[in-house]
This record gives C-alpha cells, structure tokens and sequence, in this order.
C-alpha cells in the first residue's frame, strides 16, 4: 500500500477519532480512580497536573499532529502529507533535545501547535478566496474556531507546564524573594478589626486582617496590593483574598496561608502562571467564530453564483 493510500482522510479521520477516545479514556480513569479508590479502600488520592500531563501528553501531541493533517488531506498529496507529519515528529524531537524553554511538554508541543496554525490560517485564508455569502461566513466561522481552540490548548499545556509557585514567611519591614519566582515581596503593615454581627463574647462573627503588600519584580517595585485573612469565629473556619496582577504574558497570584499579628509574620503563598492569556484569548476568538457562524447560518442570503471548495 503507497502512502497515498495509506494517508486518505478515511484514515485521518479513523485515527484522530481513535487517539481522541484514548485520550478521553486516560483522562476519564485519572479522575474516577480516586473515587473507586476511596470507596474500596477508604484511602483518599488526588491526581494533580503532573500525573494528567505525563500520560495525556504524547497523546494529545500525536492528536495534535493528526489535526494538521486533517486539515491540508484534502489539498496535498498523501506523500506530501507523510513529508509533512515526519517533519514535524523529527523537529519536535530535536527540539525536546535542544530543550529552549526547559520544559519537555512544552518543547515538544511548540513545532506541533505552530504547524496547526499555519494549516488553519492557510484553509481560513483558502475560504475567504474561494468562498462566497453563506458559505464563506460558515468557512471562515469554523475556521476561526478552529484557531480559538487551538489558543485555548496552546494556553493550557503552557501555562500548566511552566506555571511556577513557592510560599515563604515574610515579615513587616522585609523583602523576601521566592524560588525561582521574579518577583519579591515586602509586608508593609497589618490592621485587623471584627466584623459582621456580633457574636458570643466577640463584637462581630469575624476576624479580618488586611496586609498591605509591595510586590517587586527584578529587584524594580512593580505594584502595591492588600490581602485579607480572615477568621471566621461562628463557624470555626478561615477565608482568604487573594493578589491577583493580570498582565499579557502572565497572571500573579499571591495569598496569605497563615499569619502571625504578634511576630508580625505572614506565610505568603505566591503563584506565576504564563501564557494564561492565550487561553483567554482562545475562548473570546471561539465566541467571535460561533457569532460568525451564526451570521452565515441565519442573516445572510445564499449568493447565486456561490463556489464551494
């Protein structure tokens, strides 16, 4: 069997429906395992990003890489198409030895996502020129969903992989750096005061306590903030607010976990997640594209001379 044969779009097809359910089955058993785990043996587990990444990636990757030919079958060559799936899997592996951002998941996922997208932008572009009325708007409609999904992915794997997070006790007056973080952070003071109604003894149900915080970033002041640790005394419990910068190419997150009024002391928690704003912007191009879809779908009328390819 040549490979013209042997790369149709029944097969495409055929084997991106086969890795999807592989990959929905390996996330569908990660999440139910604790749940039959904890009902056979009153253990309880949690399954965090790591265990889901180290199984789902390679698949996702492969469906990635499925995708791309999915898209450009039905206008290369099924030799031209096995040219283009071995180029991808040899430079994807070229980069996870030249590893550029220090991450294997993200190494090896960036040639596969930027391939997706050329093959996307190339069938979107394709339809804007071959296509007209309603026909173009359901074209380029898809198409631009296609490319929303595929920020959403692009944002998800990235900003799951390269997230990095550390907690360390800061006092009044200190600075306080945090591994492998840019960012460094002083406490400017604390105010505490009850709130809500009073209860018991006390003169309100909760206790609060504000904790002005400067926020550094390499060594520069970058942005000043306020969180809140809250006890509350009714129910026995504690809440937090938590520091929250979103910028393009990362969000910040800091939280209290524990403080101490007495030392002066907070236990601060501190979370960069980068690339969240491509899954962001992933989901608002998705509803540009479904409004799009819509609009062909209901307003426009059907152009006579129509050419649909």
């Amino acid at each position: 069997m040549n490979s013209q044969n042997l790369i149709s779009r029944k097969n495409l097809i055929f084997a991106t429906v086969t890795t999807f359910g592989i990959l929905a089955a390996l996330i569908t058993i990660g999440m139910l395992t604790p749940l039959v785990v904890q009902l056979f043996s009153d253990m309880q587990i949690g399954m965090d990003a790591t265990y889901f990444n180290n199984r789902t990636g390679p698949i996702a990757g492969l469906l990635v890489i499925l995708l791309c030919a999915c898209l450009l079958v039905t206008y290369i060559s099924g030799r031209y198409i096995g040219v283009l799936l071995g180029s991808i899997i040899l430079f994807s592996a070229l980069m996870a030895v030249l590893s550029p951002a220090g991450n294997m998941l993200v190494d090896i996922s960036i040639i596969p996502m930027l391939a997706v997208f050329a093959a996307s932008l190339y069938r979107l572009v394709h339809v804007m020129r071959k296509r007209t009325g309603k026909s173009r708007l359901k074209g380029i409609g898809a198409h631009v969903i296609h490319i929303g999904i595929l920020l959403v992915i692009f944002g998800t794997i990235f900003s799951s992989a390269m997230k990095v997070e550390d907690s360390a006790v800061v006092s009044i007056g200190e600075e306080t750096s945090f591994e492998g973080i840019p960012y460094s952070v002083s406490v400017m003071g604390m105010a505490s005061n009850f709130e809500g109604t009073p209860y018991d003894n006390y003169p309100g149900s909760s206790y609060a306590t504000n904790v002005g915080l400067v926020i550094s970033k390499n060594g520069n002041e970058f942005d000043r903030g306020t969180v809140r640790y809250i006890t509350d005394i009714k129910w026995r419990q504690t809440y937090t607010s938590t520091y929250i910068d979103r910028g393009i190419m990362e969000e910040v997150f800091i939280a209290p976990k524990a403080l101490d009024e007495k030392s002066g002391e907070v236990d601060l928690y501190v979370r960069v997640v980068p690339f969240i704003s491509f899954l962001w912007a992933g989901i608002y191009i998705m509803l540009g594209g479904m409004f799009i879809l819509l609009l062909g779908s209901t307003v426009l009328p059907d152009s006579e001379n129509e050419v649909v390819t």
